[in-house]
């Protein structure tokens, strides 16, 4: 319904005008507020039997109060300024809000939706029967419009993805070739240090049988010979000498025992220096690219877990953007196909309303 406020000049029209618009959430200050109080308050009950668009956005908002609709607006002396939804503090943007769909004030102020192209496009779709038309089209733009973003937000990406792309694929094919088994690096470990422990005793028996018996500057062998052969040149020796003589006999015959023994021990010795050279090859291509990568060896199976997930990741990309591609076109299809629809339809009305309020305007 309308209602028409009249009177003299100075009977309070604009007084009762801007209360209200302050309830709509009109801009305030402290000049509102009447010298010698504290603060204004404005309070406005609408009835909303007739004005479901009004019911439903209190509805969704969860504000409903079984139909009535009750806007407040405090105004403190210092300007500072509170509105209120059927007793919900709210901000002045949804009192703003819902005072569009509550009235329309028709005058210098500012509420004055008949003047707003969204308002024109509203009643001419209600005229047309066209609102839920309308909804749809407004639907598949906003689907058409977030899939054309995400498809640039892809693309844009295409060349750094494109890179980390190759990258990845570099690495995992290194970490491929490596071919690190599970466990593999502890037995490998564990083999280069026993094979190492047998070259160290390979080097000492070497060094024993030479100092014992083959060394031309001199062994022990020898020189227990040379002293055998120096007691016995000696002419009646004491007891004494023949008791060293004896003693050094069978110092050189355990000497002769121990080379025999060495030397028998390197016979059946099994050391591989081309098993050893390949372990240390081996492990140094690990430590390497751990190294290469920054971590430790033991974590090179993990890394390679996450590279692969991470290609994985990016291959999906490139299937979104070829998806997103095809959706954007269907998408737009079906944009292009409601509003021509739309389109139509509202031509159609503009035409019959135009007629209508004419003669209304006429009757009047």
């Amino acid at each position: 319904g309308m209602s028409v406020i009249t009177g003299e000049t100075g009977a309070g029209k604009s007084i009762m005008l801007d209360a209200l618009g302050l309830a709509l959430g009109d801009r305030a200050d402290s000049g509102v507020v009447r010298p010698g109080t504290d603060k204004a308050d404005i309070l406005a009950t609408f009835d909303l039997v007739d004005i479901p668009e009004a019911h439903a956005w209190l509805a969704e908002r969860d504000l409903d109060n079984d139909g009535l609709c009750i806007l407040r607006r405090v105004i403190t002396a210092e300007g500072r300024s509170r509105g209120y939804i059927n007793g919900t503090p709210c901000p002045l943007g949804d009192l703003k809000a819902l005072g569009e769909l509550l009235i329309d004030i028709h005058s210098q102020h500012e509420h004055q939706s008949l003047l707003k192209t969204d308002t024109h496009r509203r009643l001419l779709d209600e005229y047309a029967g066209a609102v839920d038309l309308a909804r749809q089209v407004q639907l598949a733009a906003k689907r058409w419009n977030q899939t054309r973003l995400e498809l640039e937000r892809l693309s844009n990406s295409g060349d750094e993805q494109r890179a980390r792309h190759q990258l990845l694929s570099y690495q995992l094919e290194e970490l491929d070739n490596l071919g690190l088994g599970e466990h593999e690096l502890e037995q490998l470990e564990q083999e280069h240090k026993n094979l190492t422990s047998a070259e160290a005793l390979f080097g000492i028996c070497r060094q024993v049988i030479d100092q014992c018996s083959e060394s031309d500057s001199g062994n022990v062998l020898s020189a227990l010979t040379s002293s055998l052969n120096r007691l016995g040149a000696a002419t009646n020796s004491p007891k004494a000498l023949s008791e060293a003589a004896n003693l050094i006999a069978s110092a050189q015959i355990q000497v002769e025992e121990a080379v025999g023994e060495l030397n028998r021990f390197l016979d059946n010795f099994d050391a591989d220096p081309m098993r050893l050279q390949a372990l240390e090859e081996r492990l140094d291509t690990i430590y390497t690219l751990a190294r290469k990568h920054r971590v430790h060896p033991t974590e090179l199976p993990h890394l390679q877990q996450q590279l692969m997930e991470e290609l994985e990741g990016l291959n999906a990309s490139d299937e979104s953007i070829e998806r997103l591609g095809e959706e954007l076109a269907a998408f737009a299809q079906h944009y292009k196909e409601k509003a021509r629809e739309l389109s139509a339809l509202r031509q159609q009305a503009a035409q019959q309303l135009a007629v209508a309020v004419e003669q209304e305007i006429q009757r009047l």
